[in-house]
């Protein structure tokens, strides 16, 4: 997946990459960018069929639940929107939506190493009639295709043998040109949450309007990288970002 993403980044981002490394790195470096998809709340109405809660946009469905309790709906993203975004690396259905469940009361036990598994992700044809069991008001998402580089938290310079000075001043000239977005999808990780070893981040939501989430800043969903390749959805892990 990650080849094609580095033809998308600009010009001037792939110019400044090559002008600070060697080729040998740079192109190892570029050839670990990743497709991604950024979301923005728009300034003004919106066809988008991604969104942060709202009712769902599919038939009816068993609600999930976690220790009885349903899990609150915090986001559906449109299959068919990001189809087309994102073409071949779009490793999921290209119909229908993604429901993104979580324990909205954060009750599930949580470990820095292997996240929590107070979280269910849903693939369903889109459609009418669900009942919506609990959800936060709809805020809709507009999407653009972003691609996404390594980090300092990717241990990027130990991979490729790069001094870290070297990296961080690399990451400080290409960050006016990749800013990172409120939410994102697939991609590398924007924050600091630890994560699910051998997993990469599904979807990265931050607090908007109509959540309640205390200290906590950021939800993200996490994806083994076999499965993300599968397409399958049944091992997603929830993390978070605490203020």
């Amino acid at each position: 997946m990650e080849d094609s993403a580095a033809m998308d980044l600009s010009p001037d981002v792939q110019a400044i990459i090559r002008r600070r490394l060697v080729p040998e790195i740079a192109d190892s470096f570029l050839a670990l960018a990743r497709p991604s998809v950024g979301f923005t709340v728009p300034t003004e109405a919106s066809a988008s069929g991604s969104m942060i809660g709202g009712a769902p946009r599919t038939g009816p469905f068993a609600w999930p639940v976690y220790r009885e309790a349903p899990m609150l709906l915090l986001a559906q993203v449109d299959c068919a929107q990001m189809a087309p975004i994102l073409g071949a690396e779009w490793p999921f259905p290209r119909q229908g939506y993604l429901l993104f469940f979580h324990d909205d009361e954060f009750s599930a036990t949580y470990d820095y190493e292997h996240g929590d598994d107070g979280c269910q992700v849903l693939h369903l044809p889109a459609g009418s009639g669900a009942e919506a069991v609990a959800t936060i008001p709809a805020l809709t998402l507009d999407a653009a295709l972003m691609p996404s580089l390594p980090n300092l938290r990717d241990d990027v310079d130990k991979a490729l043998g790069l001094h870290i000075v070297e990296l961080i001043d690399l990451l400080e000239e290409l960050r006016p040109l990749l800013p990172a977005p409120r939410h994102r999808l697939l991609g590398y990780c924007d924050t600091d949450t630890s994560h699910p070893p051998g997993h990469r981040p599904l979807l990265q939501v931050e607090a908007e309007r109509g959540t309640a989430w205390g200290e906590i800043v950021n939800v993200s969903f996490w994806i083994p990288d076999a499965d993300l390749r599968a397409g399958r959805l049944d091992r997603v892990r929830r993390c978070y970002d605490v203020a």
